[in-house]
């Protein structure tokens, strides 16, 4: 069966944009995404924290499908650091993932609507968003449960572990590093099915993803967006003719873009520089790039 392809949601933000500033008559644009939430630069130490959630309209997690993700995340995780390292960039990803004291790994929890696909599109489009919300926040609580307790005497302020912001604070101290990106995995490797990546472009709920596959290479393409990186395909977002006709061209120009055929094997695929300017890996958008994607007279922050 042919899987849909995964989503990407923007949820409260411009796509290609978030800011202006006007220094004299120099025009400068923020891209929504950079620099942006809990996952900022993907540079450094950086945690990735799987959560395996079983449900009763999804396949049950196996033993043998728990460890195949965890290879997959692996290899993806494997495979951002020898591309960081070829740009000269210090990245290290530590795996992480919820697992009880007496070793159960799946949170057990049904999507408001059965599936990802039909809770996120039930009209209106915000409420099946904050159904996800919801959904996210109750699993985000079990988990951080099963996570050893903050004995520090820093600070008196209770982590209650009742939402993901909570868990991702938790997440933060016992790895001690910044940089934590939550993902939700559900097992529908089999069916069509989509992924979906929620939050990165403004501040007020903490960014997450939820996969249903388990390729190396849709793991990393939703790792990629919650540090940033747009979409290079064409999603159902896309409804103007001139976000067709960008996307379009961005998937001409980058033709072995991960973030535009996520798919695809993941040795076969590349990060583009538009990509690693997104991610923090590179301060600045080439000319090229910026012809593209902005107005006339508009011009790239750097950072």
């Amino acid at each position: 069966m042919i899987k849909r392809s995964h989503v990407f949601i923007l949820i409260i933000g411009l796509l290609f944009c978030n800011s202006c500033y006007t220094p004299g008559n120099l025009k400068t644009v923020g891209f929504a995404s950079v620099n942006n939430n809990v996952c900022k630069k993907l540079k450094g130490n950086v945690v990735l924290y799987a959560i395996f959630v079983d449900s009763k309209y999804t396949n049950p997690w196996s033993r043998y499908d728990i460890e195949a993700t965890l290879d997959s995340i692996h290899a993806a995780a494997g495979w951002l650091e020898k591309q960081a390292l070829q740009d000269s960039v210090f990245l290290s990803v530590k795996i992480d993932y919820h697992v009880t004291s007496q070793g159960k790994v799946p949170i057990k929890n049904d999507l408001p609507n059965k599936t990802l696909s039909k809770t996120l599109y039930k009209k209106p489009l915000w409420s099946g968003v904050k159904d996800i919300y919801r959904w996210a926040d109750k699993i985000a609580a079990v988990a951080g449960e099963s996570l050893p307790r903050d004995t520090s005497h820093i600070t008196n302020i209770k982590n209650d572990m009742k939402t993901r912001e909570r868990l991702i604070a938790r997440l933060r101290d016992i790895h001690r590093t910044d940089n934590v990106a939550l993902i939700y995995f559900i097992n529908n490797y089999y069916t069509d099915e989509i992924s979906a990546t929620f939050d990165i472009s403004n501040d007020n709920n903490v960014e997450f993803s939820v996969v249903s596959f388990k390729n190396p290479s849709v793991i990393a393409h939703e790792f990629l967006h919650l540090f940033g990186a747009y979409d290079l395909y064409m999603t159902p977002f896309d409804v103007k003719k001139k976000d067709q006709k960008k996307k379009d061209k961005l998937m001409q120009m980058f033709p072995d873009e991960i973030m535009a055929f996520a798919h695809r094997d993941i040795n076969r695929l590349t990060i583009s520089g538009f990509t690693k300017y997104l991610i923090g890996w590179e301060n600045e958008l080439s000319p090229e790039y910026q012809k593209l994607l902005l107005n006339k007279g508009y011009f790239a922050v750097k950072y």
